[in-house]
Order: structure tokens, then C-alpha cells, then sequence
């Protein structure tokens, strides 16, 4: 529904430029915006956690949670509870993105039973969903994010529900049935990018690139990853240039390429250690050992 008023405009404004990339203008209207509680709190506290996400995104861990946490109290303070669990899935975001998955579940939980609106109560399965596939219970993140996709459904809202299919579809590669994932990640790319999301379709590009590398699709593989890596360093999201970096190492140890995996995996862990991603250093440096046992 489009937001009323001048500061809904400015808002509607900087969520335009936020989904196509254009983080520093995304990020100007939005602390325009969540300076003027008095004019419009309704669209201050949506700045407020709008911003929050933009700060996640960049792994600026403790600007997240600090701008979470004003979106929420705002929102709090004036009534709005869907706008207050908006809020607190950031917050839940920022802990599940540094590993601490149970301090992400409190959050998630907490924002299910306060969302009123069907769409926000998608995200809150989608992210329990997530964190059920961290732990491998398979069943349980599926039957998550198809409830996720149902709420979505019910709201009208054809993003989250192109959303909804990327986490099935990865769900689909971690299961070990990547013919299945492939025909779900085609969907959620042409959906991301209708959209106009150019990290969600960075997102669903990577996975699908994923998916193409286990039925052996290798330069399939390699192009949807590279596109991806290139959209999310326009955007600048640190995290998702790890997780495509690693994937091509690993399609450089299929071409007999270690030079060029390591290659990645050093540049990798440079982002990782420069963004504060414990987690994601761990893993690059199994990986590189991994690597060093065949060279």
C-alpha cells in the first residue's frame, strides 16, 4: 500500500533506491525520516528499521541493533505492533547473521505472535525456517517456508513469496535434491528480479549457480555466481561476497585450479575478518585447509 504524506514519499523513495542498490541515497531518506518522529512516527519507526537492515547488511553489527532497537521502541511507544516486529526481525537478523541462532529464535518467536500483518508474519516463518535448516531438521524449515509462502500469498505480496521459493529451493540443495532446487531457484530469480530487488536477485542467482554446480553444470555454475558476486558488491554486502567467493574457490578445485581457489579464499577471509563474520571465517579457513591437503 503506498505510504501518505511527504515523509511516506521520502520513505517510499528511499526503499526504491535500497532495492536497486543505491545504498548511500537508501540510507540519506531513511535517517531523514526517522529524525522526524513528531511529524509522522508511523514512518519514523519504518525508517528506523529500514536503516537497521542497511547497517546489517554491511555487518555494522552494533549500528544494526542500535537502530533496531529505536525502530522498536518508537513503534512501541505509538501502537504500531507490526511495525515494532519489523524491528525486531532486524534485530533477530543481526544475531542470526553472527551464528547465535538461539538468541535469533527469541526474536523471531517474539515477532510472530505480535505481527498482525500477513506479510510480516512471512518473514517471521521464513527466518525460524532458516534456522530449523541451520540445525538440519529439514522437515520442520519446509513446512516453515511453505507457511511462509501461504502468509505471503494472503498479503498479495509477490517479493516475499519469490523470497519464499529461494529458501525452499536452497532448502532443495541442503536435502540433496539440486534437479528439484533448480526449477524452484529459476522461479525465485525471474520473481527477484520482477521485483526490482537487486539482492534478492543476487540472492536466488547465487543459489541457483549452486544448485547448477551439484548436477555438475559447471560453467553454469560459475556465470550465475560471478553475476551475483558483482551485484552484491555493488550493493555492498559483505557477507553474500564471502559466500560467493567460496563457492567459486570450490569451482576452481573442480577445474584442477588450486592457485585460483586460494585466490578467492584469501580475498574471502580479508572481507570476512574486515566485516566482523566469525562463522564465515571458520569455514574459509577449513576450506583452506582443505585446499593446502591437495596442493
Amino acid at each position: 500500500m503506498p505510504r501518505s504524506g511527504i515523509l511516506g514519499q521520502l520513505l517510499e523513495e528511499g526503499i526504491r533506491y535500497e532495492r536497486a542498490g543505491v545504498v548511500s541515497r537508501a540510507q540519506e531518506c531513511f535517517e531523514d525520516v526517522s529524525q522526524r518522529a513528531d511529524d509522522d512516527p508511523a514512518a519514523a519507526a519504518e525508517a528506523w528499521w529500514r536503516l537497521a537492515n542497511l547497517h546489517r547488511l554491511h555487518s555494522a553489527w552494533d549500528e544494526a541493533l542500535e537502530t533496531a532497537r529505536c525502530g522498536a521502541e518508537l513503534a512501541r511507544q505509538h501502537g504500531l505492533p507490526d511495525t515494532e516486529a519489523d524491528a525486531l526481525n532486524i534485530e533477530g537478523a543481526v544475531w542470526m547473521m553472527r551464528g547465535e541462532f538461539d538468541q535469533a529464535r527469541t526474536f523471531f518467536t517474539r515477532m510472530l505472535h505480535l505481527a498482525q500483518d500477513p506479510a510480516i508474519r512471512g518473514k517471521a516463518l521464513q527466518n525460524l525456517g532458516g534456522l530449523a535448516a541451520e540445525d538440519r531438521k529439514f522437515d520442520d524449515a519446509e513446512r516453515l517456508f511453505g507457511d511462509s509462502r501461504d502468509e505471503y500469498r494472503r498479503a498479495g505480496d509477490a517479493r516475499g513469496e519469490a523470497c519464499s521459493l529461494l529458501n525452499i529451493g536452497r532448502l532443495k540443495v541442503e536435502q540433496g535434491f539440486p534437479l528439484v532446487a533448480r526449477g524452484i531457484l529459476e522461479s525465485a530469480v525471474a520473481g527477484a528480479k520482477v521485483s526490482g530487488d537487486l539482492e534478492m536477485h543476487a540472492a536466488a542467482l547465487l543459489n541457483l549457480g549452486i544448485a547448477l554446480h551439484e548436477l555438475g553444470d559447471i560453467d553454469g555454475a560459475e556465470d550465475r555466481i560471478t553475476t551475483a558476486y558483482g551485484q552484491f558488491t555493488i550493493a555492498s554486502i559483505p557477507l553474500q561476497r564471502v559466500r560467493c567467493l567460496m563457492q567459486l574457490a570450490t569451482l576452481a578445485e573442480m577445474r584442477k585450479e588450486p592457485a585460483a581457489a586460494r585466490v578467492c579464499l584469501t580475498h574471502a577471509r580479508e572481507v570476512a575478518t574486515q566485516s566482523g563474520l566469525p562463522r564465515e571465517i571458520r569455514l574459509i579457513e577449513q576450506q583452506l585447509d582443505g585446499l593446502a591437503s591437495i596442493l
